[in-house]
């Protein structure tokens, strides 16, 4: 069984359920998940314990281990486990499948016809604020992996020296931070690419509407 996370209205956040055993049905599911997650519409198990957001069990995974929150910084976890990088291992699926598949989705989805939504803002506006709030927590990953991996890459300056254990850690260590960093830069640019289309957008749309004013 693989955790998967279900939207819970009654919580607020994913529910245990079972997935399919094959590998496609978790992607797919995954994505899904992911989805969700990034627009917010579904949040990760887990509450706050003296200030800090902290995941319940069911939802942490051995990639929460390298997240340190910090009194400036006490959502990191939160913001983590909406990342690629976590959701696949909730899924038990490689992160870089799962990226591809969530480009994928994207690139199948078309942005809906303008109209207003139930607060009375167009689809471009919401689009635009969903995608600012996705930029802030995509730079928030992405300084939190760049700090992670701070020490293993000042330890990589003097590479060589230390006992055949240590070096076969460091390198261990070295490898699977560099993964995790270059994963959260690829979704900060992907991200800011995002961003930077949505603002587009509405400077496009809200000169349309001045000009039907």
């Amino acid at each position: 069984m693989v955790a998967t996370p279900a939207v819970e209205r009654s919580s607020g956040a994913s529910a245990e359920v079972a997935s399919p055993p094959d590998a496609a049905g978790r992607i797919e599911q995954a994505v899904e998940a992911y989805l969700r997650r990034e627009s917010r519409s579904e949040s990760p198990l887990g509450d706050w314990q003296e200030g800090i957001w902290r995941p319940a069990p069911l939802e942490r995974r051995a990639c929460c281990d390298e997240i340190a929150p910090a009194p400036g910084n006490k959502q990191a976890l939160e913001a983590h486990c909406r990342t690629i990088l976590h959701v696949a291992a909730l899924f038990e699926v490689p992160a870089t499948e799962l990226k591809r598949a969530v480009r994928a989705a994207r690139g199948s989805a078309r942005l809906e016809k303008e109209r207003p939504g139930s607060d009375g803002k167009s689809q471009t506006e919401l689009f635009f604020e969903m995608s600012g709030a996705t930029r802030e927590e995509a730079y928030a990953a992405l300084r939190s992996a760049a700090g992670r991996f701070a020490p293993v890459q000042e330890s990589l300056l003097s590479i060589g020296r230390e006992e055949p254990a240590a070096l076969a850690a460091l390198l261990e260590n070295a490898g699977v931070g560099l993964e995790r960093y270059v994963l959260a830069l690829e979704y900060a640019v992907e991200v800011e690419t995002a961003y930077r289309f949505a603002a587009s957008a509405l400077e496009k749309y809200r000169s349309i509407q001045k000009g039907n004013d």
